[in-house]
């Protein structure tokens, strides 16, 4: 690809922030999805394959400023992939906030967790990215590429229903609590996946850049660098991962029939 490599990044985690209500799409649609039905058998499954490319965007490197410029350039094409594959559902779409952060703060009501490279805050409809010195140095590094495309899956979750339904699901133990954030954690790697791969070639990457995803993730499991299993093993993190890179589609991306061994 363009920039220079990085290192892989052990031990880096992405975040979901759950507060607060849900907000309106800002465009009118049907009714979004409820309950178990929003979670197996979401319209989002029968959308099809995404299909918009991204223009070539801007790559300098080096400072923080350039970070945010490519990464807004991407969150543009993220909008613009989505909100294509959203409306074709029926249901309504609108843009998330973003906000770039380049030291441990507060965000979505809470401390910065020491793995957090990023996080969704639902009820604000708002991403958070840590802007750390990898990115500095490479802001289009294909692993920097799928954070913001996980984060950005989670607000494609709350638009059409899954991350509501998530969030209203019994959760009599803690163990049941956490096979629930595993499957949407899952899902938000297979979906931001899926946007990869839709944009893969008019991005320049190439076979060695979705090995260096690939890699990392592998080294990212619960049982490297989470306490708790909320997002699945390094393994079931890379077999979804390449389900949403081959399929292109959210239809690669139901986490919630899998069987439980595909998503401890």
């Amino acid at each position: 690809m363009r920039t220079p490599r990085i290192a892989l990044l052990a031990g880096v985690l992405v975040g979901l922030l759950l507060t607060g209500t849900v907000h309106a799409g800002a465009t009118t649609g049907a009714p979004v999805p409820t309950g178990t039905k929003a979670l197996t058998h979401n319209p989002l499954y029968r959308s099809g394959k995404l299909a918009v490319p991204c223009d070539r965007h801007p790559d300098d490197s080096g400072s923080v400023a350039a970070a945010k410029k490519h990464l807004t350039a991407i969150l543009g094409c993220l909008n613009a992939s989505w909100s294509k594959q959203v409306k074709k559902t029926g249901l309504a779409f609108g843009k998330p906030a973003i906000q770039f952060m380049t030291k441990a703060g507060r965000a979505c009501g809470s401390a910065w967790g020491r793995y957090h490279t990023g996080r969704y805050c639902s009820s604000e409809r708002r991403m958070v990215i840590m802007i750390k010195e990898y990115a500095v140095q490479a802001p289009a590094d294909p692993v920097m590429l799928h954070l913001m495309a996980h984060e950005y899956a989670h607000h494609v979750q709350n638009l059409t229903g899954i991350l509501p339904a998530y969030k209203n699901m019994p959760a009599p133990t803690k163990a049941h609590a956490l096979a629930q954030s595993r499957r949407l954690e899952l899902q938000a790697d297979c979906l931001g996946a899926v946007f990869m791969a839709s944009v893969w070639s008019s991005q320049d990457y190439r076979d060695e850049d979705w090995k260096e995803v690939v890699d990392h993730y592998r080294l990212s499991g619960d049982e490297r660098v989470n306490t708790e299993r909320s997002h699945g093993t390094g393994k079931n993190r890379v077999a979804w991962l390449q389900r949403g890179f081959t399929g292109v589609s959210p239809a690669a991306c139901n986490t919630w029939t899998a069987p439980a061994s595909r998503v401890a």
